[in-house]
């Protein structure tokens, strides 16, 4: 049976959810129903049926879900132990998830870093959703990340920089004295960043406060604030040293939150693996070369 077939049952049985399947394995929905489709052809059972709003498994699909999933794992394992990797010649693929603000900051050094010794190597940036990215690396969806959000799991974890979050104006705001105060904060329009990317902070600080800001817009990319705030004169707030390096850009100014928050903690995290390949402690080592 197709390896990937299996992969397929293991994610619907464990999610319960063809939407949480696809964003697992990084095909679309369509694809899941479809590879569901063929799964049941075989076996001869429909597997999972609907119950709310899960997908619930079968008396037979309770019965497959332990075998399959041993099947698996010891195929990954066996796969791995043999598989040689040489950084000179290898095409290898690695998969790394990034916020915008990890592709910003983080990536050039990487890639630098991983052509200098590998130049075919080639490296899939896989979006930041912080909700699943616990799930992506204990089930090796995803080889590294980088995210400012603790995580829940066991996980090998590096601290790369503590930095704190600042207020990002345009260079004319106009304060009322050296410094932005709550007053102006909030009646400032803002331009908010998606929780999805990680960056929570700040909002949990607020939530605490409750500090409710004028939001102007929702975005789901950093990369997009310095147009908007400077041609919109609105309010933003983003890590010091991002915002540090657009003021050489844009016409631009930071200040201090009226308010504390506490630093943000950028971490590399490495996928769960009870046997690690030498393909990805060569991508693990290259990623802490290039960012420590």
């Amino acid at each position: 049976m197709d390896l990937n077939l299996l992969r397929t049952f293991l994610s619907v049985y464990e999610t319960g959810s063809l939407t949480l399947t696809a964003r697992a394995l990084f095909v679309t929905q369509p694809s899941v129903s479809h590879t569901l489709a063929r799964l049941r052809q075989e076996l001869g059972d429909e597997l999972f049926v609907r119950g709310g709003r899960r997908m619930e498994p079968t008396p037979l699909a309770r019965e497959l879900y332990p075998v399959f999933q041993e099947s698996v794992s010891r195929i990954d394992l066996a796969v791995d132990s043999v598989r040689t990797f040489d950084p000179a010649t290898s095409a290898y693929r690695f998969r790394l998830c990034l916020s915008d603000l990890g592709e910003l900051g983080f990536l050039p050094q990487i890639l630098r870093r991983i052509s200098a010794e590998a130049p075919e190597v080639e490296v899939e940036v896989v979006p930041m959703e912080i909700e699943y990215l616990a799930e992506w690396l204990a089930k090796g969806s995803v080889d590294a990340a980088i995210a400012s959000w603790p995580i829940s799991g066991s996980f090998e974890s590096v601290l790369l920089k503590r930095e704190k979050y600042v207020c990002l104006l345009r260079k004319d705001f106009p304060l009322a004295g050296e410094h932005l105060n709550m007053a102006e904060f909030l009646a400032a329009g803002h331009a908010i960043v998606a929780r999805s990317t990680g960056h929570q902070l700040a909002e949990q600080a607020m939530d605490a406060l409750g500090i409710v800001r004028r939001s102007t817009v929702m975005v789901h990319h950093f990369a997009v604030l310095p147009a908007i705030v400077s041609e919109c004169n609105l309010a933003a707030i983003v890590p010091e040293s991002m915002a540090a390096g657009w003021l050489q850009q844009w016409p631009l100014k930071i200040e201090d939150l009226p308010f504390d928050v506490l630093p943000l903690e950028v971490t590399l995290h490495r996928r769960a693996a009870d046997r690690e390949s030498a393909a990805l402690a060569w991508f693990h080592q290259a990623l802490l070369e290039a960012l420590t």
